[in-house]
């Protein structure tokens, strides 16, 4: 079958237009959805160079800022001690019962613990994440901020690392207090140079004495880690021991006896004197 002129020609715009549409559908769009990836890549690359270039213009301000943060932060520090041992504890319970006053019946003093903190992460979150090597973007000092990252979370991660970690010793008081030694107690608890707060307290009456019987729960809070020494609590104004190591009752009628010593001189004395009238 021989094709005329005209047949020929519309085959061949046939051929033509397949070929271009597959061209469009194969390439073009192929290419076109790249393209618009790489757009919104280069939109977002945009947004963080233009914030990198706001902070370095403000990199005098932040590096002062940071100064002054780091000098609170030591400052917040210096209030806390840098351990709190069972001795601070014991003291304090002896200036609670001497200051009250009240009669300690017993005292917990709990481990060393972490204080817990709730964060809100949509907060803490940073905008943008940045994988900057050596020279990339704004050029020298940009550095690999994500190994920086990483080995931060690492620090703080670690369970070995307490270094400026807020920690805090639980101690109880269980006692017998007047309604006025209470109140005495709270102000004195108030009044400690160290940071301390009052966790839980409860005071019940007691019908039979007339006092309160009660119980303090106290957070010592400390910061390990800190450029300075323990300070050993002081107890030269504590009276040590006691001239009745039972706790018993002493009968009056034996306020009158002699000394045991007394009465050991005069047995010798007077065993002299037998031997003596004996020879």
């Amino acid at each position: 079958m021989k094709l005329s002129k005209r047949d020929t020609m519309i085959i061949m715009i046939a051929i033509g237009a397949i070929s271009i549409a597959l061209a469009y559908v194969l390439v073009y769009t192929k290419y076109q959805e790249k393209t618009e990836a790489l757009v919104a890549q280069n939109n977002k690359l945009q947004q963080q160079i233009n914030d990198l270039q706001a902070k370095q213009q403000n990199q005098d301000f932040y590096e002062t800022e940071i100064e002054r943060m780091l000098k609170a932060i030591d400052d917040i520090y210096q209030v806390f001690p840098v351990d709190v041992r069972e001795e601070d504890c014991l003291l304090m319970a002896i200036n609670q019962e001497i200051i009250s006053p009240m009669e300690l019946n017993s005292i917990n003093i709990n481990l060393v613990s972490d204080v817990e903190f709730t964060v809100d992460t949509a907060q803490s979150e940073r905008e943008y994440t940045y994988e900057l090597g050596e020279g990339d973007i704004l050029g020298d000092g940009g550095g690999d901020t994500t190994t920086a990252d990483a080995s931060a979370a690492a620090a703080t991660n670690d369970p070995t690392n307490t270094t400026g970690m807020l920690r805090t010793r639980q101690t109880t008081f269980n006692y017998t207090v007047s309604y006025e030694g209470l109140k005495r107690s709270i102000q004195h608890i108030c009044n400690q140079t160290n940071r301390v707060a009052i966790d839980s307290l409860t005071a019940t009456f007691d019908t039979s004495t007339g006092l309160l019987v009660g119980s303090t729960t106290l957070d010592m809070y400390l910061v390990p880690g800190q450029d300075k020494p323990y300070v050993q609590p002081n107890f030269s104004a504590v009276l040590l021991g006691t001239d009745n190591i039972f706790g018993t009752i002493v009968i009056n009628s034996e306020s009158s006896l002699p000394d045991v010593e007394d009465m050991s001189e005069e047995g010798a004395e007077g065993e002299e004197g037998t031997e003596n009238t004996a020879s």
